[in-house]
């Protein structure tokens, strides 16, 4: 019932009553209210030249991956299953793992090998290949480390080590990465601008941040800890230039507190800047983009607690914008230009609810 009462709300948004410049329109909700929807990932699945969506359901819970196929216009209006397996995801990495000139995924999953999924071009997926060690898995994570033009992967998990996996035309034994944290989120960056991707996580439990600095060939020795003092719940983060210094920045989610940034100094080294929101948030995800056109990176932020919002900086701050006015408990929030407008738009995975997307309204000059 909760679902339809929030898309009534949906409905009503671009109204007076709620003025928002991000569209959330009522035919642009998928999935359902059972689905436990922990992720939404982008990309063009069907090589036809625009985003869609893949959105990996379960955390705990057996359910079913779904794939997304965007209409042209920033709508989503076609679904099919994304493998075979139902099971227990968390994220998918999105990369073309087999060289073949489209997008594979991997699957994390919760006390599962992760899963391998084929496509064949059309944004049709195999049924599902089971690979590596049983994990507490949280994220996956696709990017060229060792610098031989393949995508490798990582698995993070929860409360014990995470996994480098290299590809070498598939996936092989892990690499196993240094030190067991109760780690949630994680992305690649060249944080030290030696030209190689780095690997930073976000950790629950006070546990802060760790960065990997990375060899050149993927080698990783022991992490380089950020924020352990500052002892936040952190559960995702994203990496761009928020102060315009030219090196990579560090935004991240806090559950039960304010957001943080850690600003870098481009040698790996970084220090705990500005704060922002409210513990009442309850921030799950977290994701950057020039969202109003000023050439400022701007923050987004999935919510729990509060309705989801977009920061826009404003000088030395930012201006909160709220994008609803209910409180969904959106676990996370994935960015691309879904109807090729040249604006970035937002999409959130939303758990025990229906996902939506927002298009982003707002004109050229910012306005």
């Amino acid at each position: 019932m909760r679902s339809v009462l929030i898309a009534l709300a949906i409905a009503g948004w671009p109204a007076a009553a709620f003025a928002s410049p991000f569209l959330i329109h009522p035919y642009n909700l998928f999935g359902s209210e059972d689905e436990f929807t922990a992720s939404v990932s982008l990309g063009d699945l069907d090589n036809d030249g625009d985003l869609d969506g893949f959105a990996v359901n379960g955390r705990h819970w057996i359910q079913q991956d779904r794939v997304y196929l965007n209409n042209g216009m920033g709508f989503f209006r076609t679904s099919r299953p994304a493998g075979a397996v139902e099971g227990t995801g968390y994220t998918a990495a999105l990369a073309d793992f087999d060289s073949d000139g489209d997008l594979d995924a991997v699957v994390a999953r919760d006390l599962l090998p992760s899963l391998y999924l084929e496509n064949d071009g059309t944004g049709r997926f195999s049924d599902g290949e089971a690979f590596g060690p049983i994990t507490q898995a949280r994220s996956s994570f696709a990017g060229d480390l060792d610098g031989d033009g393949d995508a490798d992967l990582v698995i993070s998990q929860r409360g014990d080590v995470n996994f480098l996996f290299l590809n070498e035309n598939g996936f092989g034994d892990p690499v196993t990465l240094d030190g067991e944290y109760q780690t949630i989120g994680g992305t690649m960056a060249d944080i030290d601008e030696d030209g190689d991707l780095d690997l930073v996580f976000s950790n629950r439990g006070g546990e802060g941040l760790l960065v990997y600095v990375n060899d050149g060939a993927a080698g990783f020795g022991e992490p380089v800890f950020i924020g352990t003092g500052d002892q936040l719940e952190i559960r995702s983060l994203a990496v761009g230039d928020l102060n315009d210094d030219g090196h990579a920045d560090l935004a991240v989610a806090v559950i039960g507190g304010a957001n943080a940034i850690y600003h870098g100094d481009g040698a790996g080294g970084f220090t705990l800047g500005e704060r922002f929101g409210t513990a009442e948030d309850g921030v799950y995800g977290i994701a950057l983009a020039d969202f109003d056109n000023d050439g400022r990176i701007d923050i987004v932020t999935a919510h729990t607690g509060t309705p989801s919002a977009v920061w826009l900086r404003d000088g030395d701050g930012f201006e909160r914008i709220a994008l609803y006015d209910e409180t969904v408990s959106a676990y996370a929030v994935a960015i691309g230009d879904l109807d090729n407008d040249g604006r970035p738009d937002l999409v959130f995975g939303v758990s025990e609810n229906v996902n939506f997307v927002a298009l982003n309204r707002i004109g050229p000059d910012g306005d």
